[in-house]
């Protein structure tokens, strides 16, 4: 679609497509960028900021989001209730992915402290310092607990040694 006779048109609802548009032969992708975004924002409507915004978003689609954040400004941007939503959801993704990967974590970590505790009380403290690096390196929770299940039943360090081994080989 010919994005220049929209602009001249001055479709307030077809504006914020305008990025996504054929622009004109001659005309670079960021100065027809800022063209949609001057004729956008010269248009009256109710909440500007939620307008630009929207051009914003589609523009994205095709432009680097630094370039659209060169032409409109941040300032603007940040008083979009769309672009405040998306922002709080992001943030709260992250915010959840964050405690997901502590949970994790704080597992693994008990893991390999009763892995140790149990190596140690069954088969010395230098079994436990022999395997603690080899142990340390491991990230998956689920082989840690069968190796956890392992040190239980090792009568002796070779013992758990070879369950270590054999939980190497089937990663």
């Amino acid at each position: 679609m010919d994005g220049e006779q929209v602009l001249d048109a001055r479709a307030a609802g077809l504006l914020p497509f305008t990025p996504l548009m054929k622009r004109p032969i001659g005309v670079d992708a960021e100065e027809w960028l800022r063209r949609c975004v001057r004729v956008a924002d010269s248009i009256e409507v109710s909440d500007k900021a939620e307008y630009l915004a929207c051009l914003a978003v589609l523009g994205n689609l095709v432009y680097e989001p630094q370039t659209v954040l060169s032409i409109i400004s941040e300032e603007t941007m940040q008083e979009s209730t769309l672009i405040q939503y998306i922002a709080e959801k992001a943030t709260a993704e992250a915010h959840q992915q964050g405690i997901q990967q502590g949970i994790q974590q704080g597992g693994k970590t008990r893991v390999l402290e009763d892995i140790l505790e149990v190596i140690a009380f069954g088969l010395g403290a230098n079994a436990a310092q022999r395997f603690k690096p080899a142990l340390y390196a491991i990230d998956d929770l689920q082989r840690l607990k069968g190796l956890l299940r392992a040190a239980l039943s090792a009568e002796n360090p070779e013992d758990f040694q070879q369950a270590l081994d054999s939980s190497n080989s089937e990663t």
